[in-house]
């Protein structure tokens, strides 16, 4: 049997115990703090399954990478082509999927955007470089101050009035700034 001391002293240190802990896991948390900073480290290359967020931008797990060159349009932007809207941000994002079929999908670094978010060339399992064949069937702009020879499939791809280019459409960096056909502008009322 146990003296009142003893329970007395046990008693004690049981609250003690956790707060030792709660101590200690706030130590070790801290310790990691720099390590969860760098969610998204810089790499070399990626290969594996991806799976396509928007038309250019591929995620491997937690990983995400923008393509590098090519300026796909964006999922939710609209276009004119032969004078009916249609989706075309939507039909750039499956190609995308479509494209991602063929796995694993490998990724070069080139650098980084704006976002700090890696940018990279990127290829299937059949070597289709996805940007180049997004630029070539009309469902992206080429920033030929990244990728100058994508330059040459923009040109083709107007030639030959691919994809958007038979029609009207807002170049993707400036829909993401909130530029829109006038056809696809949003009146807002207020009451």
């Amino acid at each position: 049997m146990k003296s009142d001391t003893a329970t007395c002293i046990e008693a004690s240190m049981v609250p003690a115990l956790p707060h030792r802990l709660i101590k200690l896991g706030f130590a070790l948390m801290l310790g990691c703090m720099p390590a969860l900073a760098k969610a998204d480290p810089d790499f070399d290359t990626l290969s594996g399954p991806a799976r396509a967020i928007d038309a250019d931008t591929l995620e491997f797990g937690f990983k995400r990478v923008d393509l590098w060159g090519a300026d796909a349009m964006n999922r939710f932007q609209k276009c004119l082509v032969n004078g009916q809207s249609t989706a075309c941000g939507a039909e750039a994002w499956q190609l995308t999927t479509n494209l991602l079929v063929a796995t694993p999908i490998t990724c070069e670094m080139r650098g980084k955007n704006r976002y700090n978010r890696n940018m990279a060339v990127c290829r299937n399992a059949n070597g289709v470089d996805i940007g180049q064949s997004l630029i070539l069937r009309g469902m992206a702009v080429a920033r030929p101050d990244q990728m100058p020879e994508y330059e040459t499939y923009e040109n083709q791809a107007r030639q030959a009035r691919s994809g958007v280019w038979a029609g009207e459409f807002i170049d993707p960096l400036k829909w993401r700034r909130g530029e829109r056909l006038s056809e696809h502008e949003i009146d807002i009322r207020r009451w």
